[in-house]
């Protein structure tokens, strides 16, 4: 194919998904995380549901070389990821995922969204300068939270996992309190000012009432589980403890947890998460109708630290403050660059 083109920018159409599907082959083979990527029918359901608004790059001759999508994890989750960004890797260095971020953002604006997050990988800083142009802020760092993903067309690094920035993009204003412990207080409350919300950021030792309500689910393709909060009870600690224990033999690589900090009890819940060697991961304010909600991680794998690069020095503070938690909570547990 001539790569000398101007690709269209427009909405996903159904019928664009098997050359979505191709196109995600191309520049990925098979190790894409989002396995829905591959599977037309969970593709159509999600753009029919309206949870996953997608933008397309289409080459004059009819096929898709980019992708881009604004995706909710639920009819409940306010501000989505902005994510699955895709460029053939024939056709880097047009300007594609620049024109195809703007697009999204205009449809960003179309739904009236108070704001979105996105992940950008961290092996090259090429997304995360992209997300930089659109006015995305930092506020946090996965490491490891990801299989190595082979990037055609692009410089790779070993077959560590890999790590990703977290960032916010603010469309308009939306205030809320949030709830954290008193070690992280002058972290966020600086946080919040550089990412543009306005937050009132207080401490409690206020216990959750009643039971806990949440969801586990566990992906083995990326070894990783996801521990959903919706409502932190007085049983918290036992409940978590518990559900921590019971995956404990699958041996993942990766645990993820979100807490909503928009509820009292998060502050306290917060520390006794600490305790079972979560840390950090990154704040995602306006997530969900109730309020933000902080992502925690708990790591069993090493991660290279010398192989996470950030675009700006906002980043490198975020890197640093999030190492510093990671051995902070866990001791004994390795950086990989210090074996």
């Amino acid at each position: 194919m001539n790569n000398d083109i101007s690709p269209e920018i427009r909405l996903l159409e159904v019928d664009d998904i098997p050359q979505l599907i191709h196109c995600v082959r191309r520049c990925y083979g098979d190790s894409y995380p989002f396995h829905e990527m591959y599977d037309p029918e969970a593709l159509k359901k999600l753009v029919d549901e309206k949870l996953m608004h997608s933008v397309v790059a289409e080459h004059p001759d009819g096929h898709i070389i980019g992708h881009c999508a604004l995706t909710f994890d639920s009819l409940h989750n306010t501000a989505p990821e902005a994510g699955k960004m895709i460029v053939d890797p024939d056709f880097r260095g047009h300007h594609i995922a620049e024109n195809m971020a703007k697009k999204r953002i205009e449809i960003a604006k179309e739904l009236d969204l108070v704001g979105f997050w996105t992940d950008c990988v961290t092996n090259h800083p090429y997304s995360q300068h992209e997300m930089i142009a659109f006015g995305a802020q930092e506020t946090g760092m996965l490491l490891g939270a990801s299989p190595f993903r082979q990037m055609a067309g692009l410089d790779n690094f070993t077959d560590t996992r890999m790590s990703f920035l977290s960032c916010y993009v603010s469309l308009k204003e939306k205030v809320h309190t949030i709830y954290v412990p008193n070690n992280h207080f002058d972290f966020a409350k600086d946080l919040a000012q550089k990412i543009n919300v306005t937050r009132s950021v207080l401490e409690s030792n206020a216990n959750g009432h009643g039971k806990s309500e949440y969801t586990v689910s566990v992906s083995p393709a990326t070894q990783m589980a996801n521990i959903k909060i919706q409502h932190i009870g007085a049983d918290f600690h036992s409940v978590i403890s518990a559900e921590l224990e019971k995956i404990e033999h699958l041996q993942l690589a990766y645990t993820l947890l979100n807490l909503p900090i928009s509820q009292e009890a998060a502050a306290l819940a917060f520390s006794q998460l600490e305790d079972m060697g979560f840390f950090w991961g990154a704040w995602l304010p306006n997530y969900s109708s109730h309020g933000d909600v902080l992502r925690l991680q708990k790591l069993h794998e090493s991660v290279n630290v010398d192989e996470i690069f950030c675009a700006r020095e906002e980043g490198e503070h975020i890197k640093k403050y999030i190492i510093s938690e990671w051995k902070r909570v866990s001791p004994d547990q390795q950086l990989s660059n210090e074996q």
